[in-house]
Parts: C-alpha cells; structure tokens; sequence
C-alpha cells in the first residue's frame, strides 16, 4: 500500500512537470524568449562589422536618450582638435588629474592597458558601429570583455605615455580608424551633435563621413 501511495506521489508529479512544460512552450511560442536583455542584443551588434550590411551605414543621433550617450570628461575644457600641423588623431580634454572619464555610448571594453604612446589606454566597441578611445590615464578602471553603459567609469585623468600635462586624449574611430570627434560631439558645449551620422566606405577602403540635420 505504501509502495502504491509512492507511485501514484510520483505519478502526480511527473502529470504537473509535464503541464508546467506545456504552459511554458505556450508562453515561448505567444510571445517569444522572456529572457532577452536588450544589452545582450547590443552585445551581439558591437560585435558585428559595421560594414556588413553594404558599404555604408548611419546611426541617428537625434534619437539618442540621455541613458545612451554621456560626454566622456564632464566639466572639462578643450584643449587640442583632431589633425591639424601635428596631424593629431584625436580631442585632447582636460579637468582635473585623477577626475574621472567616462563611455560616451554602451560599449563592450577590447582593450585596457598601456598601449605605446598613448600610455594606460582603453578602447570601447560599440553596437552603433563606433569604437572610442580614451587615453593617458593615470588608472584604467575596466577590463578587456566588460560591458559599460553610457556614463559609467572608464579611467583616471592622468599623464601617461606622451602627455605633457594631465588631460584626456578621447578619439572617435570606425574599424580602427580615427576622426574627427567634432562630427559627433561639440566639445565646446559637451552636447551631442543631433543629426543623422553616415560612414561611407570607398573600394581603397578610406571612409568619408556625412551629416544630415533632423527635421524637428
């Protein structure tokens, strides 16, 4: 008698698992997985060659929430542009040593450490198709396969590699290559430039970049 009470226990068990599967297979086949985050999906997309759709792509900037950008030193001045005599490849930035940088969008870190004259450098690839640099940290705050969200930590203000003085070398980059970080931000007023952004690839590969103002 026991051995029956038992089996009809087991039984029972094994008619509910079985409806609870059921019921979840509904929910799944209604309404698809519940359990995607939608930074994973931004995950998969960072990792994805920007170019991979065809030989140009945009990103629409006048849509981005405040949760989706930050400038990348609040409170800082600008120092030094992109190019010029000295073919500078980036933004030089400056507060205050040890304040501070921060992901100007979400990104996945590929690379944090001393990276040649650039000293403690870390560089942020992004699901828009961007990668940014940031560079000559007194201390890097990240590590190679961690995800930020805009806003969050990167490093320290510092003089690292070749710096003359403490400030933040901040470069805007497609597959590796820099711009002018300019197209995307005016440093002067630490906004974001709200316009539609497109890369262009040509067959030599070198990339032209255009602008196109939103209607509002």
């Amino acid at each position: 008698m026991k051995n029956l009470y038992s089996l009809n226990v087991i039984l029972l068990f094994i008619a509910q698992w079985s409806m609870f599967n059921v019921q979840c297979s509904m929910i799944y086949a209604q309404d698809g997985p519940v359990d995607i985050d939608e930074w994973q999906v931004m995950k998969v997309e960072a990792a994805k060659d920007p170019f991979a759709g065809g030989e140009q792509f945009s990103i629409n900037f006048a849509n981005y929430t405040a949760e989706e950008w930050c400038y990348p030193l609040p409170g800082a001045k600008f120092l030094s542009p992109y190019g010029g005599a000295r073919n500078h490849g980036g933004t030089d930035i400056k507060t205050f040593a040890g304040d501070t940088t921060r992901a100007a969008f979400p990104g996945e870190v590929i690379l944090s450490g001393p990276h040649y004259g650039y000293g403690n450098c870390v560089i942020l690839r992004h699901a828009n198709g961007l990668e940014t640099l940031y560079s000559h940290h007194s201390q890097n705050l990240v590590k190679v396969g961690q995800w930020l969200h805009a806003g969050e930590p990167v490093g320290l203000e510092g003089r690292t590699g070749r710096a003359t003085t403490d400030h933040l070398h901040f470069e805007t980059r497609v597959n590796g290559k820099s711009f002018d970080s300019e197209r995307i931000f005016d440093h002067a007023n630490h906004s974001l430039r709200r316009q539609i952004f497109i890369v262009k690839r040509h067959k030599n590969g070198t990339l032209k970049f255009k602008s196109e103002e939103v209607e509002r």
